[in-house]
Order: C-alpha cells, then structure tokens, then sequence
C-alpha cells in the first residue's frame, strides 16, 4: 500500500528534476508561487511504497465558504495542472492514497488536473469522478522555418505579416515594470463576459517577482506606436513552454499583434530548445480559432474531483448550476466599486 509522507522543501527540486513526468509546476518557486496567490497550504508530500520513495505528490489545502478542499493544484491559481509524479502503474494506488490522506486532513472535496488523459479505470479505482478538457499543443522540434511553411494558417501567416507592416514591435520585459497596465488589459478582456478577471493585481505582482528573481518565466509584449497593445505570460522549463496569461486591446487586435506576439515567442522557444507549446486550453470558441492558427495538435487531459461527504457532493451539484450566475453578480459588485468574495 502506498502512503503520501511529507517532504522537506529543501531537496524538492533535485527530485523533481529526477522524474521524467515533471513540469514547471512542479518546481519549488512555483508551488510557493501558488500558495501566495491561492491562499492554500502547501503539502509536499513523497509518495511511498514501504521504506522507497516512489514519486512526488504536491497538494494544496485550503478552505471554501464550510468546506476544506484538497487540490492539486487549486483552481485559479494560475496552474493548468499539477497533480502526482509517479509511474503510470503507481497511479491508481496514489490516487487511493490521496483520498485517504485528504480525509486525515479534514478534506471534504479533492481535485486535480492532469497534464494528459487518464484511464477511467485508473480514476474509477480511487472513486474519481472527471471531465475530459483539452488543450492544443505544438511540437517545435522541426524549427520555426518548417513550421512557418508547414503549420501555420495561411490567415496566421498573413496576420503575423499585417502585424510587422503595422509597426508592431514585440520584446520582452519584466512584469513588474508593466504590471497596472497588463493588470488594467486582463479586466477588459474578462469584462467583455461581464466576469472579473480571475487574477488579481497582487496576483500578477506575485507572478512579477517570480520574474524579477530570475524564476522560469518569461514575459513578452507587444507595442503598437510605443504603447503596449499585448501582452502574454508564459513559463517555461522541462522541454516545454506554456501560454499562461494573455491581454490585448482594441488596437493590438487591429494590428493582430497577438499574432505576432506568439510567433516571437514560437522563435524563441525553438532557439531555447524546448520541444513543446502547450497553449493552454481549448475550450472556448473563439480562442480556439486563433490557436488553431499555428498548427498545434488537440490533445485531451484529465480533471478529476470527489466529494468525500454528502454535503460537499450536494454543494457541488448545486455550484455547477449557479456559477455563471455567481460570477456575473461578482462582476457587477466589482463595477459598482463593492468587492465580495472571490470565487473558484
């Protein structure tokens, strides 16, 4: 039987870069990163197998109106995923092991995201229920020449084309020095679905100084006439970038300076010699669309959740109905200069 044994932080890294499963997220500056921002208590937990440490295991613990929730990672908490490091084979029987630590630690809710899909029976087997979600991912291993000509749209090739003829010059910075303004952007963007924008100013000042001390993210923008028009957030390590956070404004889609942008951070990527952009998500329409321009492949992965006590299964049934509602009059609140609480 495995157990879920608490790590110290200080060897966390060397052996996170020992799995081959790992990702930015799992690293040491991120976690804390997520626990600044999500409010939650940081577990990182070995997984163990008798006297052998057999993987890795970062949950987070934090409270929800009545409930504790056990995640991994929390929602909103600028994560696409996390979840275990541990050999396929491992996966179930740590997956059972974390619903039993879960209720130690008084959880009445857990949740994860993968980064791929994962066996019903795996999930079945831990009494997981889960949503298949999707993201798009682009191999950079062909370099950007072949994937100027062999990926990219025609319509995206054109776009990056009208953004360069405009004048739009894309570069990168510190989060820090344009922090308002991307803070100021991301509301505009959410207000247009009259919903608040789901990181804060704190939140992406958190995220700034991760940056300024050297942390694994890089930040781009792009300026139209010297005013920055886009922007993106965009962490990278293990082989793999990924397209964090994102704003824009009326001029910078004009110019199709987004466009731009990710191609700039396509190129730099392939010079770094990362193998993958995972673009982060595939759900909403629109978005979509634009994505889809540069040629990356849909790619499923899993979110998987459990409610450990009947109060949290009703509470669940009931905020999956009312959540669009809830967070429109949380916007509405925002506008009319009253904060209520934030929602997950």
């Amino acid at each position: 039987m495995l157990e879920l044994l608490r790590t110290d932080m200080a060897e966390w890294d060397r052996l996170v870069d020992e799995h081959p499963q790992a990702t930015v997220f799992h690293r040491r500056v991120w976690l804390e990163l997520v626990s600044r921002i999500s409010g939650a208590q940081l577990h990182p937990f070995s997984i163990v197998r008798g006297t052998e440490r057999v993987g890795l295991f970062p949950v987070f613990v934090f409270r929800r109106g009545p409930f504790r929730i056990a995640a991994s990672p929390p929602a909103q908490a600028a994560t696409p995923y996390l979840s275990p490091l541990v050999d396929d084979v491992l996966l179930g029987d740590t997956l059972e092991a974390f619903a039993r630590t879960a209720t130690a630690l008084r959880a009445s809710y857990l949740e994860l995201r993968f980064d791929r899909q994962v066996a019903d029976s795996v999930l079945a087997a831990a009494h997981l229920q889960h949503d298949t979600r999707a993201t798009f991912l682009l191999d950079l291993r062909p370099g950007p020449e072949a994937l100027w000509r062999d990926r990219l749209t025609s319509a995206c090739r054109r776009a990056i084309r009208k953004a360069q003829s405009s004048g739009v010059v894309v570069e990168e910075t510190q989060l820090a020095e344009i922090v308002d303004r991307y803070h100021e952007l991301a509301e505009g963007v959410f207000a247009k679905s009259n919903r608040p924008a789901p990181l804060t100013r704190a939140d992406y000042a958190a995220i700034a100084d991760v940056v300024q001390r050297g942390g694994p993210i890089k930040v781009f923008v792009a300026r139209l006439d010297g005013a920055l028009v886009s922007a993106g957030i965009f962490p990278y390590a293990a082989g793999a970038v990924y397209y964090l956070d994102g704003v824009s404004d009326p001029a910078g889609q004009q110019a199709r300076s987004n466009n731009l942008l990710h191609w700039e951070v396509i190129r730099w990527a392939c010079a770094a010699g990362l193998q993958r952009y995972d673009m982060v998500g595939a759900g909403i329409s629109g978005v979509a669309r634009f994505k889809q321009g540069f040629g990356p492949v849909e790619a499923p992965y899993t979110y998987a959740f459990r409610s450990l006590t009947p109060l949290a299964r009703l509470a669940r049934g009931i905020y999956a109905l009312l959540a669009p509602a809830a967070r429109a009059a949380q916007y509405a609140l925002s506008r009319s200069g009253r904060s209520g609480p934030r929602g997950d």
